[in-house]
């Protein structure tokens, strides 16, 4: 099955679902995809558990559905359930057959993300099928021109982890392709047996890091064309961040690992792209 033939698009009824809905009424017009509308109802605790009516409490949900999916002009089905929504969404986009899910993202930053965590990331990290997100700074689709995808790569090796199913999704986008590393001095410094001057840590590595960037960028041609490749230095996500420019790139594409237990504490190249990103990014677990 290609990419946009079975969407899953889950809402909360927030500002970031209306963008995920526009998005796949978009796409769903686009591709001819069977849409289907999630909404997932956080159970409530034991202590205010008592006295609730769920059938009543049920019909408002469907009602409250009904009505804020009303301006939508493409078939859809919608589901409800209960229960930890990123769990819940993981496993009914595995359940259903679904070849993509669409979301936004709050794009939460520095203590807020840290206390409380994105459903969005863990979708993300966790989900064998692949995420479409939109961060709140992600524009509308008729203001994206562009049909190329940036891959950023954090290792340079071939065959990199998922490496199959991303050449799948960048088949089905059907556009051209740059692939792209950053090299964090920082830390390249630290491990470095040339001590600490950045310009010989940059001299020793610029050749061969283009090399196998371009090395990859060959294997991932498309159609006679190959990839182009960028080798950037600084930190990853803002350097990413600058590159993904909405008058060169139409998508960003990126693999991404299961959750570790404190990366929220800690920061995510991830989170960072999928929550500040003008375009929408594709994520693959890998």
């Amino acid at each position: 099955m290609k990419l946009f033939d079975k969407i899953l698009c889950p809402i909360d009824f927030s500002e970031d679902s209306v963008k995920a809905l526009q998005w796949s009424e978009h796409l769903a017009k686009k591709h001819g995809s069977d849409v289907t509308i999630l909404h997932v109802m956080e159970p409530y605790p034991a202590a205010v558990d008592v006295g609730i009516d769920y059938e009543k409490y049920h019909a408002a949900i469907v009602r409250d559905m009904r009505a804020f999916l009303a301006p939508l002009q493409i078939p859809f089905q919608i589901m409800q359930s209960s229960g930890l929504p990123s769990e819940k969404i993981t496993t009914l986009a595995s359940t259903l057959g679904s070849t993509l899910i669409v979301m936004g993202t709050r794009g939460l930053r520095g203590a807020a993300h840290r206390l409380i965590g994105s459903t969005t990331e863990s979708v993300v990290r966790h989900s064998s099928v692949p995420v479409m997100t939109l961060s709140p700074e992600c524009l509308k689709f008729e203001e994206i021109t562009s049909n190329r995808a940036l891959l950023p790569l954090n290792r340079l090796e071939w065959p990199f982890p998922g490496h199959i199913r991303l050449r799948q999704v960048l088949r089905d986008l059907n556009g051209s392709l740059n692939v792209m590393h950053v090299v964090d001095l920082k830390n390249e410094m630290v491990h470095s047996p040339l001590g600490t001057n950045p310009a010989l840590v940059t001299n020793f590595q610029m050749e061969g890091e283009r090399q196998a960037l371009q090395n990859i960028a060959l294997h991932l041609k498309k159609n006679g064309e190959a990839a182009g490749a960028i080798l950037q230095f600084g930190e990853a996500s803002r350097e990413i961040l600058s590159e993904a420019d909405p008058a060169k790139y139409g998508y960003i594409v990126m693999g991404a690992k299961k959750q570790k237990v404190f990366s929220r504490f800690f920061g995510s190249t991830v989170y960072n792209i999928i929550s500040q990103a003008s375009i929408p990014v594709f994520t693959i677990r890998t």
